[in-house]
């Protein structure tokens, strides 16, 4: 159970599982096979990069502050509210070189209710 990675341009092979270089993807273990790819794909390939992503946040805000945050929490603060007011949107859209009625600027007929 191999899986072929490239990470800041290098590419390399990595076992999916410990010695994963001897275990031969079969029908009785796709199933681990293909969760162990996408646990890679989503997480393990990305590692480094996320490791140096967040001592550059950690930097910026100190772990111990954003311990205090639930998820929910902290994406609300990073995100604003998971709604579009598109009413607000048109109001506060600024034009430089259009119009508003700029076919370039059209905001297409939605529905008044926020979308979220």
């Amino acid at each position: 159970m191999l899986l072929g990675v490239q990470e800041f341009g290098v590419c390399e092979v990595r076992d999916l599982k410990p010695n994963g270089a001897n275990v031969l993807v079969t029908e009785e273990n796709k199933k681990e096979y293909v969760h162990l790819v996408c646990q890679m794909r989503m997480t393990g390939a990305i590692r480094k990069q996320l490791a140096a992503f967040l001592e550059g946040f950690y930097e910026i805000i100190p772990k111990r502050l954003i311990s205090i945050f639930t998820e929910q929490e902290l994406e609300l603060l990073i995100s604003g509210l998971p709604t579009i007011d598109i009413d607000d949107l048109k109001a506060n859209t600024e034009y430089h070189k259009y119009q508003g009625n700029s076919i370039q600027v059209w905001f297409p007929p939605l529905p008044k209710k926020p979308i979220g």
